[in-house]
């Protein structure tokens, strides 16, 4: 169990760089849970949010190694490594960020990419045939927070996430997330 939110983020983050890194070269192509985008457009998404959310807590922007399969796993690792450092900054969980849903507190920002990253996780490791192993803690704090933000989001077609889907109780929690944001389990 991790000691801080922060730090809990690095291992979620730490956890799909290993994903990342198992990809094989013919999987980059292939479809994920998430119907928008294939393997290689879902760590694509994730690397371009990591970015993007470091600037936005104040941090320089980072080098970019590359979009490419070739160069995902660096430019991934890279990204995360500047968001986990931008979140540990002094005040950055205290200062009031513009994120995707409106202005929040950095907290809030911390919990939408740690959501963001274990959902899209889960979404790369059944596309790829692994398992996500996150800590339960971790992902069970997150089930909680994201049952509050669905309930105040917009529902409909501009809506961030589809539709939540139902899931048994006693499915694991990274199930239960999955399917609060849309995904269907039994896939």
């Amino acid at each position: 169990m991790s000691a801080t939110p922060v730090t809990a983020f690095a291992e979620v983050t730490d956890t799909v760089a290993r994903l990342v890194e198992a990809v094989e070269k013919e999987q980059w192509s292939a479809p994920t849970p998430c119907t928008e985008w294939n393997v290689r457009q879902l760590v694509d998404h994730l690397v371009t949010g990591q970015r993007t959310f470091a600037v936005v807590l104040g941090a320089q922007p980072t080098l970019d190694a590359g979009h490419t399969p070739e160069t995902l796993e660096k430019t991934y690792r890279m990204s995360a490594a500047a968001l986990v450092a931008a979140f540990a900054a002094p005040g950055a969980l205290e200062r009031t960020v513009q994120a995707p849903i409106g202005a929040v507190p950095g907290a809030v920002a911390l919990h939408l990419q740690t959501i963001e990253h274990l959902v899209h996780g889960w979404d790369l490791a059944r596309a790829i045939g692994r398992k996500a192993l996150f800590d339960d803690v971790t992902v069970e704090r997150e089930v909680e927070f994201a049952r509050g933000l669905v309930a105040q989001l917009p529902s409909g077609p501009d809506a961030p996430f589809a539709p939540s889907r139902t899931a048994p109780d006693d499915a694991p929690a990274l199930d239960r997330l999955a399917a609060l944001l849309g995904r269907d389990i039994t896939e």
